[in-house]
């Protein structure tokens, strides 16, 4: 590397570094005209030649502007005398009639080097150069880091630097190193590689830097930085193999072979920060200062102004975040803009973020004072700096005339959200149960579904021996009405044999209808035509027999009232008669037994409900749990809730989560307490353990709204936004409906269900009318297919509430693996607070996979089930 001193108008260059056997060149600039130069070396360099004199002139005429410039030079070929590092006096002149002073410049002297390539060769270098190829200790690739050890966010400046002995000609396959597990920029990109001269274990290298980078570590732990690669294009000399001659150096080719080179892996050892950081901690890692200025002091209402904070200093600048501003609640307040200036080597620069806002109220504003936290890696602790309090002052606007009165046509607007934060806890009765516990999986609900078939087999039963003792009544009028029909017959045949048509017909229409009341069991009072033939069809007598009944009834009731009948005629309505009554009581005779197929559809939903009962007793094993050290009220969860809410309401989080923790683990649950448990990490900044309680909270009731609520504003402060692969519609609408009732309602729902189906059952069973015992069946099966459907959804219900399916990522950050193995490529990087589904384990790592179908594996210890 060359050294340059600048002193006013005098500049010196020179190697910094040279070896014993090297003659190397000083060389002193001036722009202007140079008397009484005078310069000494010292007795550590011997003068080889000089000074040399040497001098340029140059004129330029730009748009008519002449000028002219002067350079004078004097150089000087040195010879070192003795190793070491020599600081050499600099030259004084008077350039321009001006006294000026190059400044002292250092040289460091190495041991005389092995001869290189092209005359400066050795023996070894020559030999192996005759065989086409480069020592590796001729060209080597470095990544140096600033340093190894740190805390996270530390910023680390990491240069990549090809050191060369050999004649390099070009590149190709160039592989730089890759940052998992840091936040990294090039703060140093060449457009053009330059080599400068550096001493490495007293070997003088041409280096070159090929990029610099400032890096951030994003996790805690070791981190291990992959190599870089590349390939180098490098020219040889290539002779002949027999001796040589002074003609040699003269004919000798030379050809480019490839070298690859590549830097080792290094380990960076990453700390995490302390706890108890204050609220005002936005990231910062370093030392900083804050100011903040407003655009504007005083202005008008519905006017548009700014605050711009800076916040300056060394450290990791890029990854600050923006300071918290508490304006006033009538302040309209806009995205805040972020700018950042950063110097060459990334570590240092100031960043500045402006808050636009309009106030939409007059008055005395005070803003402030502004606070940044930061940890100082020096001190080894937090440090709150702040900027001074603003004061705003706000006039009226057009609205407001200045004797105070309003004026009509003020610009109306919607009532908008200042903030957003999470709702308050809940303090109502927690209604806490056994963990994992449901109704559809107790007992109980099987109990009670018992109980519901019990009362129905009991009731049938009492139906079924009125019905068959209303059937034995009904039987005996049914088999004496064949002999009363009879006996009339005989009475009304004696009539005819008198020629009585009157009595005659009078007594066979008695006849006829007393065996039709009889045989079919309907009362006098509703004994009609209509009522018959109802009856008959009911019977499955045929139209045509019908027919002639009513045919009957109408003959002997019109011949009542007409005057006197033949005998012919007489006897020919007796005859049909007797044919009627014959046919009718052939085909009533005939009974038809309906067998009672709703109960048996009873009974075979109780078995299935009974077989699904032992085995949803078996799904999922109630985990243990581990009460954590916390001193609770054991005797009393409800003074232990109200003591819990107590200590939250006052701000002590800490002790109230202590609390809610103590009554999980006592194994009383509940989607209250894992809601307030929630809140609680919330509020002392445990994003990821927050955003896993409100995950439990909505597990035991799907359509908790408050926990819904909260976890979408918690979602906010979630890194990784992360796509979700839609679901077909009919899947996402009956997961809807399944989620829009917790298990323990569906079951009851199912028990209410069951009951409605055993009543209309025996409705069917009970019901004299055809229409009300068809309609009573039609929605008994319905009634009963919806309770199969509400089982199903409860047990689904009960089932997802117990599944380990899902879990939260807990660190900061994670990588996540192609495969179980720490030294396996990294995919992609999560932070906390995403949730993953699990997939598949494998000792201490488990297979996740996203909502967007990326898949991976990540280690059990970074995760946390929900």
């Amino acid at each position: 590397m060359s050294y340059n001193a600048v002193a006013q108008t005098l500049t010196v260059s020179a190697p910094s570094v040279v070896s014993m056997d090297e003659t190397f060149r000083v060389e002193f600039t001036a722009n202007g005209n140079v008397t009484d130069f005078n310069w000494e070396p010292g007795s550590d360099f011997a003068v080889v030649w000089g000074p040399q004199r040497g001098s340029s002139s140059s004129i330029s005429i730009i748009n008519g502007k002449r000028e002219s410039t002067h350079t004078e030079t004097y150089t000087y070929l040195l010879q070192p005398t003795k190793e070491g590092k020599f600081t050499l006096p600099g030259a004084s002149a008077n350039v321009n009639k001006t006294a000026c002073n190059s400044g002292t410049f250092a040289i460091e002297v190495v041991p005389a080097q092995e001869k290189q390539q092209g005359g400066e060769a050795g023996a070894a270098a020559s030999s192996q150069q005759n065989l086409s190829t480069v020592a590796g200790e001729d060209l080597f690739l470095r990544l140096t880091l600033s340093k190894t050890n740190v805390v996270k966010g530390e910023p680390i400046t990491a240069s990549l630097i090809l050191y060369s002995r050999a004649d390099i000609s070009g590149f190709e396959d160039v592989k730089f190193p890759t940052f998992n597990g840091f936040w990294s920029k090039e703060t140093y990109t060449p457009s053009e590689i330059k080599f400068n001269r550096e001493n490495i274990d007293g070997k003088i290298y041409d280096a070159a830097v090929l990029r610099r980078y400032m890096l951030i570590p994003q996790q805690e732990g070791a981190i291990t930085i992959d190599p870089a690669e590349m390939v180098c294009q490098v020219r040889v000399r290539t002779s002949s193999t027999g001796p040589r001659s002074i003609f040699d150096d003269f004919f000798d080719s030379f050809q480019t072979i490839r070298k690859r080179v590549n830097t080792p892996a290094i380990t960076v050892n990453v700390k995490g920060l302390p706890a108890g950081a204050p609220a005002s901690f936005a990231g910062g890692v370093g030392q900083f200062r804050i100011s903040a200025v407003a655009s504007k002091d005083s202005l008008s209402a519905n006017d548009a102004a700014s605050i711009k904070v800076t916040v300056s200093g060394t450290g990791n600048i890029s990854m600050l975040e923006v300071p918290k501003i508490n304006f006033p609640a009538d302040f309209e307040v806009y995205d805040v803009k972020t700018s950042e200036s950063i110097d060459s080597n990334g570590t240092g620069g100031t960043k500045t973020f402006e808050y636009p806002f309009i106030p939409r109220s007059y008055g005395s504003y005070k803003i402030g004072p502004i606070e940044y936290s930061y940890y100082d890696i020096k001190a080894g602790r937090y440090i709150t700096v702040s900027a001074p309090e603003l004061v705003l002052n706000v006039s009226p606007g057009a609205e407001v005339s200045s004797g105070g009165q309003l004026i009509s046509g003020a610009v109306r607007q919607s009532v908008r959200n200042i903030d957003e934060d999470i709702r308050y806890i809940h303090v109502a009765n927690p209604r806490l149960k056994e963990k994992d516990s449901f109704l559809v999986k107790s007992p109980l609900f099987y109990i009670i579904l018992a109980i519901i078939a019990a009362l129905f087999f009991v009731v049938l039963g009492f139906a079924n021996q009125i019905a068959k003792n209303r059937a034995d009544l009904i039987g005996t009028k049914n088999k004496r009405a064949n002999k009363l029909a009879k006996s009339r017959l005989k009475i009304a045949e004696s009539y005819m044999k008198q020629n009585l048509s009157s009595a005659y017909y009078e007594e066979l229409h008695k006849a006829v209808l007393g065996y039709l009341s009889d045989k079919l069991a309907i009362s006098a009072s509703e004994l009609s035509k209509e009522n018959i033939s109802d009856s008959l069809r009911e019977r499955g007598i045929a139209e045509e027999l019908i027919g002639e009944v009513n045919d009957i009834l109408d003959d002997c009731e019109m011949a009542r009232y007409s005057p006197d009948q033949t005998s012919e005629k007489m006897q020919v309505q007796f005859n049909k008669s007797l044919t009627v009554i014959s046919e009718l009581e052939s085909k009533l005779n005939i009974k038809k037994k309906m067998k009672p197929l709703p109960v048996v559809i009873a009974a075979l939903l109780m078995a299935g409900s009974v077989t699904l009962y032992g085995q949803s007793l078996t799904l999922t094993p109630e985990p243990e749990q581990t009460a954590p050290a916390v001193e609770v009220i054991t005797d009393d969860p409800v003074a232990a809730w109200e003591k819990a809410n107590e200590l939250y309401s006052d701000g002590n989080y800490q002790a109230a989560l202590a609390q809610y923790l103590a009554l999980e683990a006592s194994g009383k649950v509940s989607a209250t307490l894992y809601y307030n448990t929630a809140n609680a990490y919330y509020r002392m900044g445990n994003l990821s353990k927050s955003i896993l309680y409100y995950e439990r909270a909505l597990k035991a009731d799907p359509n908790f709204s408050d926990a819904k609520e909260n976890l979408t504003i918690a979602h906010t402060s979630v890194l990784d936004k992360i796509d979700t692969l839609p679901d077909f519609i009919l899947v996402t609408w009956i997961r809807n409906l399944k989620n829009s009732v917790a298990s323990d309602g569906w079951a009851w729902i199912t028990l209410a269900l069951a009951l409605i189906t055993a009543v209309l059952l025996l409705m069917f069973r009970l019901l004299p009318s055809q229409g009300g015992r068809k309609a009573s069946f039609i929605v008994g099966c319905v009634a009963a297919l919806f309770a199969v459907i509400t089982l199903l959804f409860s047990v689904s219900s009960a089932n997802d509430a117990t599944k380990e399916d899902s879990a939260i990522v807990m660190l900061p950050v994670s990588s996540v693996k192609s495969s179980p193995d720490a030294n396996s490529k990294s995919l992609f990087i999560l932070h906390e607070g995403t949730k993953v589904e699990l997939i598949d384990n494998l000792g201490n790592w488990v297979r996740v996979e996203l909502s967007d179908g990326r898949q991976g594996w990540m280690p059990a210890s970074d995760i946390e089930i929900i």
